[in-house]
């Protein structure tokens, strides 16, 4: 049974934030150990049909085997223009631009450069008009801004390729686009698992052709090294499709804001992951960076209960639907 909008977490829900902190903190990881022999655009074009397939096929037999009618996919030219320009713009390009930074960056700098995605999103659900600014708020996102200057700075000085750091750092900016998009045009008017399934499947279509256009055709399956090929599958089954299913079971058992709270676990597994597996190391810029970059947004999503509902600063939910892991 479902316990909308619970605090309190159980056993269970913090089993179940941590396997989703691990499938997100470790699809860094799988893109790294895919890249090398894959191109970029077919890891994303890759990643979203195999997301997008076990999303779709969940949604199916969930409305099935509950005769939810509210289950149904998301139909008609507006929501389906909405959800291509999510899936698209939301979610293939900003995995794209992390895929192609991660030929030069390590797996856990990426991990960690990715947790500016909760304060690119508010800023731009403020421009748009949709969060309000509140002391906090700005204190928050300039501390988070602190954090990055600090990461990417001492990259640079020690030699990082500023394109790639750049690329990881702007690919945040295509998830607050998809966040801001999915609350003008989707929340509330379809469930948020049918919309990511669509949403999925639409810009798979969208990013093969891409790829069809810069890289040529797939390289074939039977060609590849096993890694590369495993390590693609786990990103499209657990860190793609499986994680969605998790967050959205997260924020129907204790709430949007409580679900969030994975943002500030991720960079920590993919730190860990990377060191344990290709013996990734970090110089104090990356950590310092990172604990000032998590405090900040930490601070920015710090919900003002005289101005906020529960959901809290940040477009969470709906950043969920263009797929900021």
């Amino acid at each position: 049974m479902s316990r909308q909008g619970s605090s309190a977490f159980t056993t269970r829900d913090a089993l179940l934030l941590l396997l989703l902190a691990l499938f997100w903190g470790n699809s860094f990881l799988f893109v790294k150990l895919a890249v090398d022999v894959i191109p970029p655009t077919w890891i994303v074009a890759g990643r979203l049909t195999i997301g997008g397939i076990l999303v779709s096929l969940i949604v199916v037999a969930r409305a099935r085997l509950r005769g939810d009618n509210d289950l149904r996919l998301p139909r008609g030219w507006r929501a389906l223009g909405a959800l291509l320009l999510i899936g698209s713009f939301g979610s293939g390009l900003p995995w794209a631009l992390q895929a192609w930074g991660q030929q030069y960056l390590d797996s856990g700098l990426m991990a960690v450069l990715n947790s500016t995605t909760p304060a690119a999103t508010l800023a731009l659900a403020v421009a748009a008009g949709q969060e309000r600014l509140y002391r906090s708020r700005v204190l928050g996102l300039l501390i988070a801004i602190l954090g990055s200057v600090i990461i990417v700075g001492g990259e640079v000085q020690a030699g990082g390729p500023i394109l790639a750091l750049l690329a990881a750092v702007g690919s945040t900016v295509g998830y607050g686009f998809g966040t801001v998009m999915t609350r003008a045009a989707v929340s509330g008017r379809f469930r948020p698992l049918p919309a990511t399934a669509v949403q999925l499947v639409l810009g798979a279509g969208v990013l093969t052709m891409l790829a069809l256009g810069t890289s040529g055709p797939p390289p074939p399956a039977w060609d590849l090294p096993l890694v590369p090929v495993l390590a693609l599958s786990a990103l499209g089954l657990l860190g793609t499709g499986l994680a969605f299913l998790i967050y959205f079971t997260l924020i129907e058992r204790v709430g949007a804001t409580n679900a969030s709270m994975v943002t500030y676990i991720v960079p920590v597994v993919g730190l860990i992951s990377g060191a344990l597996v290709r013996g990734e190391r970090f110089g104090a810029n990356v950590l310092i960076g990172a604990v000032v970059l998590i405090g900040g947004v930490w601070l920015a999503q710090r919900t003002d209960p005289m101005l906020v509902p529960e959901q809290g600063a940040g477009a969470v939910p709906e950043a969920s639907l263009s797929g900021q892991r």
